[in-house]
């Protein structure tokens, strides 16, 4: 009898520069059986996105970032892999900075404080809708 063939974790971009805020939420994707790269702010990011790019499920990110904030990041790698959902997460809506919007890069809006449980079902709900996710504004 053969096994069936699992399909690969799918691989979550998080990006903030929050270390132990990213560090738990990697954690309960893991337990979520995702797989999770890190990155501190948008230029790491961007770095792991010309990496690993065709590889990446869903992209999430804070808003409020130093070096290059959520927005710059998703105004960068946007044009690199239009298809791949975007999940902002921040604690306060800023004023979007340059006119960007929601809807202009694609994305959705988680606002904090939330519960790792509340990620792990938005991260996973997005990332088993794939690209069609993309299409869906917050």
């Amino acid at each position: 009898m053969s096994m069936p063939i699992c399909p690969p974790r799918s691989t979550v971009l998080l990006v903030d520069d929050d270390e132990m805020l990213c560090r738990m939420l990697a954690r309960a994707l893991d337990d979520s059986d995702l797989h999770v790269l890190l990155a501190g702010n948008g230029k790491e990011g961007l770095g792991l996105v010309r990496k690993h790019g065709n590889a990446l499920g869903l992209i999430v990110t804070d808003i409020s970032m130093p070096v290059m904030n959520g927005l710059e990041f998703a105004r960068a790698f946007r044009p690199l892999h239009p298809s791949i959902p975007l999940l902002f997460m921040t604690g306060a809506l800023p004023a979007f900075s340059g006119g960007i919007s929601l809807r202009e890069v694609g994305a959705r809006l988680l606002l904090k404080p939330f519960s790792p449980d509340v990620f792990t079902d938005v991260v996973n709900a997005m990332v088993a809708e794939g690209p069609s996710a993309r299409r869906t504004f917050a």
